[in-house]
């Protein structure tokens, strides 16, 4: 496969020069012209298609789109670009990878493993909640404890507050390493006070320098954790995020790429939107040399509200995943974000939506529902990420016929409630739990339980 020292050389040398906006026309020229090209389209009455054939008409037509585009590095203006060969060669590499690795040590270990569509085996489930949005201290440790007690959790998504010492830190800067440090101390204060020292981390440091001060076999992220690597829509990559790939080639970490393909910017309708999705698994292949190295995550929200719990956006990642499931041996995932927040019995509804469309898919549970605007600090809690895992185990067992029957049903409950002026704004995390007993309050508890009976009424068998 081709070096990543080459694809670094491109991005700063050889790449052709261009203008963001002509790249971005660029991908809305030939996103238009390869919807027709390969017949996609988009039926609002099945969120969740089982359509072998349209699956693979998106995978060839994403590969044709970033063989036409490639990807463009912000800083240098320059288009990074592979020939069909390359390309091929790198797909070869990520089928000799093998189907599974290992993240996490000790009796917290896991074999993370590559889902097939309608696979009936049961998700890794990966927690977390919107990065920068806990408080830091206290606040910080308690929130997340609530989630790694959770023994469903298998893993923890995490990334720093957005003050520390009372400071709001820029990108970069000295407060940016101590705070993405402290962190991952508080993590590992966390995990210990639950008993479960080993369990699996990715960090979403959003800078480089964060990233590369929480990397610490003893203290911080290990071999066995993973960073995270973001995707800039549409197809977009910068030096943050190319340094991120450079030091963990060295270090040795996992990488976890992720991108998020917008209906409604250049990516155009839903059937664009599906299109890209797919292409941004060949920038996590070809540019962040994710082949036997980690896992993915790929998503797609509307330009507004940002939220990817509507039917548009279920079926452009479904249908994206099962592309990928059924031609590469990439291991995917997803989560999500929520117009409600949390504590409603709206959020658990959008939430489940989450669940029910990946596990189908082929994917896992990679971060948890979160809501998309926050509105007060500390908004999130152990609940969510563990009824996205509880949900997306269950509807292992459902094909995906049956899943979007299941989803239609979901979505009744609350897509008339999406705007920002309809669905409630929830609670913090001291509304939701006891705050020094991380334990669950009866309100939240009885709207749990709420949701979970009227899904076990419509068939799903929980464990």
């Amino acid at each position: 496969m081709l070096s990543f020292w080459e694809v670094a050389n491109r991005a700063m040398n050889t790449g052709r020069l261009m203008k963001m906006k002509d790249f971005d026309l660029n991908i809305f020229r030939v996103v238009s012209r390869l919807v027709k090209e390969y017949d996609i389209k988009y039926d609002p009455k099945v969120p969740i298609p089982s359509d072998d054939d349209l699956a693979d008409r998106v995978f060839k037509a994403g590969l044709k789109l970033y063989l036409e585009t490639g990807s463009y590095c912000i800083d240098t203006e320059r288009v990074i670009k592979f020939d069909e060969g390359e390309v091929r060669e790198a797909l070869r590499d990520v089928d000799r990878a093998g189907e599974s690795l290992e993240i996490g040590e000790g009796l917290e270990k896991r074999s993370l493993f590559k889902r097939k569509v309608e696979d009936r085996r049961k998700p890794v489930v990966l927690g977390g909640v919107v990065e920068s949005n806990p408080k830091e201290g206290r606040d910080f440790v308690q929130l997340y404890k609530s989630i790694a007690q959770e023994r469903i959790i298998d893993g923890i998504y995490y990334g720093p507050p957005k003050t520390i010492e009372g400071k709001t830190w820029m990108l970069g800067s000295p407060l940016d390493c101590h705070a993405s440090m402290t962190a991952v101390g508080w993590m590992r204060e966390v995990l210990r006070s639950v008993g479960r020292p080993g369990l699996h981390l990715r960090d979403a440091c959003p800078s480089a320098i964060g990233a590369i001060s929480v990397c610490d076999p003893q203290n911080g992220i290990r071999t066995t954790d993973a960073i995270a690597l973001p995707t800039i829509s549409e197809l977009k990559v910068n030096f943050e995020v190319l340094n991120k790939v450079a030091y963990s080639l060295h270090y040795g970490c996992l990488r976890t790429p992720y991108w998020t393909s917008m209906i409604g910017g250049f990516a155009g309708g839903p059937e664009g939107c599906v299109v890209v999705n797919v292409a941004g698994a060949f920038n996590a292949i070809m540019v962040y040399h994710v082949a036997g190295a980690g896992y993915v995550m790929n998503a797609t929200v509307l330009s507004d509200p940002p939220i990817n719990t509507v039917r548009p956006t279920l079926w452009v990642r479904n249908l994206g995943m099962q592309a990928l499931a059924r031609n590469t041996n990439l291991i995917t995932g997803g989560g999500g974000l929520t117009a409600a927040g949390p504590g409603t019995e709206q959020q658990l509804w959008e939430i489940a939506s989450l669940g029910v469309h990946f596990s189908c898919a082929g994917g896992h549970v990679f971060n948890g529902g979160r809501k998309s605007k926050l509105v007060k600090p500390t908004q999130g809690s152990g609940m969510e990420p563990r009824w996205e895992g509880e949900v997306a185990r269950a509807a292992a067992s459902l094909s995906r016929y049956e899943s979007n029957e299941l989803i239609n049903f979901i979505l009744s409950k609350y897509e008339d409630n999406i705007a920002p002026d309809r669905a409630p704004e929830g609670y913090g995390f001291e509304e939701l739990y006891e705050y020094d007993s991380v334990c669950i309050k009866p309100r939240y508890a009885d709207t749990y339980a709420k949701v979970k009976h009227e899904l076990e009424q419509k068939g799903l068998a929980f464990d």
